[in-house]
């Protein structure tokens, strides 16, 4: 009895691996599923771990929610920056404060757009290098400095 156990979770298992890494979409191996699962390489082989880990884990679907939110941390910008002061008559740069939102050293561009009545006066960007989770007040320079005068709003990009 112990044995038709075993057997059924390793059934269950390969066809979760499967639908996990999409073999049937993949369009390799039409006729060789069962070396699929094993020599899959490593994304196949890393799935077929975590897959095996949150089933035990909590013998329920919840385990494959668990491994969801850390990819999504990933995906987000490695950092933010807010305006502490902005461009004007007499001043064409912006201040800004950028926070590191990772835990490791790395360097970005901060892009910063320098807006007016009748729309965008100058764009520039600054290359900061931040340790893990740091924060550092930088100044960006207008390129045009001789329209600081025109400018009303500064904004913040997207940091990549």
């Amino acid at each position: 009895m112990v044995a038709g156990r075993r057997i059924r979770f390793t059934a269950v298992l390969v066809g979760v691996v499967f639908a996990l890494t999409g073999f049937s979409s993949s369009g390799h191996g039409h006729g060789s599923k069962s070396k699929g699962s094993g020599s899959g390489g490593g994304c196949s082989s890393s799935k077929k771990k975590s897959t095996y880990h949150s089933n035990n884990n909590s013998n329920n679907s919840n385990g494959g929610g668990k491994s969801t939110p850390s990819p999504s941390k990933s995906a987000g910008p490695p950092a933010h920056a807010q305006v502490v002061t902005c461009a004007g008559p007499g001043s064409p740069k912006a201040v800004l404060r950028v926070t590191s939102d990772v835990d490791k050293q790395g360097t970005v561009d901060v892009p910063m757009t320098f807006e007016g009545a009748n729309g965008v006066v100058d764009r520039t960007s600054v290359r900061v290098t931040l340790k893990a989770r740091e924060t550092q007040t930088v100044t960006a320079p207008m390129i045009h400095d001789d329209k600081a005068a025109d400018v009303k709003t500064c904004v913040v990009g997207r940091i990549d």
